[in-house]
């Protein structure tokens, strides 16, 4: 019971602390605010300050009071401010408002200006004396300093004088990324085949080989089998290359019959994967038109026209105009051209066939032929 009781007085004491804190807090939030009237005031003036000594020998600074009238003249009582006046060099003329006016130097007036310098306080480069140095002198020589006979310069830096050069250079045109009809060289048979079918061409005639010394192999390997007769040794050595993967298309001829057009394509063997080495246009369009009256002379002369003017925008101006070739030269790819007529060729790619074949058939040969 006594525990009840002391339980009880506790909290009623909680209790009477609480309300009134509640009522003191509603009192400041819900009591009408005081009217708050800003009063008009001049601003103080600041304090003046005296000088006095200090216990410990230092100085204190005594505020004084300073009266309005001072305040309102203490602007015109501070001492005017001066601009700070240039650093002088002892060595060097100030600047004048003069300056001001004159136009900016350009770079090249500042560097020979500083090159004069150099060479007046006797500075050498690193590179007096060199190769790259005199190749600098040539290249930063002014035209006027030419000869009389205005022979060019080996350093001056003239672009009317490199753009005449390339194009009087001995430029070469690259023939192997011309095309004929969509054909170009070293290209597979079904490439070929695609690019003739898109144009409008029809396939005519194909050509099947098998390379000498395969073939005679074969028929060395047939007869001692008991092939007897022409043809049937033919077909045996057919039979024989198929299977051995020796058999390949040696050549191709497509038509187009509208416009008279002929294109045949001639292919390695298989020991450089059957690629196209030649590639030959035909357009019968001008030479079939026969008679000498003046309209025929007239078409024919329009046919042969538009022929060169096709030629010139696809190739360009041919490296060797005499004989109508373009190419590099040597035993790179070359096209030749005529009125109707295109030969595009890779004697290289020819070449290499061949020099495959002879290592493959020096595998088979027959040793000691001799013993010395």
């Amino acid at each position: 019971m006594k525990k009840f009781l002391l339980y009880l007085a506790v909290f009623s004491t909680v209790f009477t602390w609480s309300s009134r804190a509640a009522d003191d807090m509603d009192a400041m939030l819900f009591e009408p605010a005081p009217k708050i009237t800003a009063a008009k005031k001049k601003p103080k003036a600041p304090a003046k300050t005296s000088i006095s000594p200090s216990v410990d020998g230092g100085v204190v600074m005594k505020p004084e009071t300073i009266s309005e009238a001072e305040f309102e003249n203490i602007e015109e009582a501070l001492p005017e401010e001066k601009a700070p006046a240039p650093a002088i060099n002892p060595g060097k003329a100030p600047k004048t408002d003069t300056a001001k006016g004159k136009k900016q130097k350009s770079l090249t007036d500042a560097i020979k200006e500083t090159a004069d310098k150099e060479e007046e306080k006797g500075s050498s480069s690193p590179l007096a004396g060199t190769w790259v140095e005199l190749l600098a002198e040539k290249a930063l020589a002014p035209s006027s300093d030419k000869e009389e006979d205005d022979e060019p310069e080996v350093g001056s830096i003239n672009l009317e004088n490199m753009v005449s050069n390339s194009q009087k250079g001995n430029r070469r045109s690259n023939a192997s990324v011309f095309d004929i009809s969509g054909i170009m060289l070293r290209m597979t048979l079904p490439q070929a085949e695609a690019a003739m079918t898109k144009r409008g061409f029809k396939k005519i005639s194909q050509k099947f080989e098998i390379p000498n010394f395969i073939k005679w192999r074969f028929e060395e390997q047939c007869r001692n089998a008991g092939v007897v007769g022409y043809e049937r040794l033919a077909s045996c050595v057919v039979k024989a290359a198929k299977e051995n993967n020796h058999q390949y298309v040696e050549s191709e001829k497509f038509v187009k019959y509208d416009t008279q057009e002929e294109v045949s394509i001639n292919l390695t063997s298989n020991f450089t994967n059957n690629k196209i080495y030649k590639i030959v246009y035909k357009s019968m369009s001008a030479r079939k038109m026969q008679g000498s009256s003046q309209k025929i002379q007239y078409l024919r002369d329009i046919k042969i026209y538009d022929f060169w003017r096709k030629i010139n925008q696809k190739y360009g101006v041919p490296d060797n105009k005499e004989d109508v070739i373009w190419g590099m030269g040597g035993n790179k790819p070359y096209m030749k051209a005529a009125t109707g007529f295109l030969l595009l060729e890779d004697p290289m790619l020819k070449e290499l066939d061949y020099t495959r074949m002879s290592r493959e058939d020096q595998k088979y040969m027959n040793t000691n032929l001799y013993n010395f």
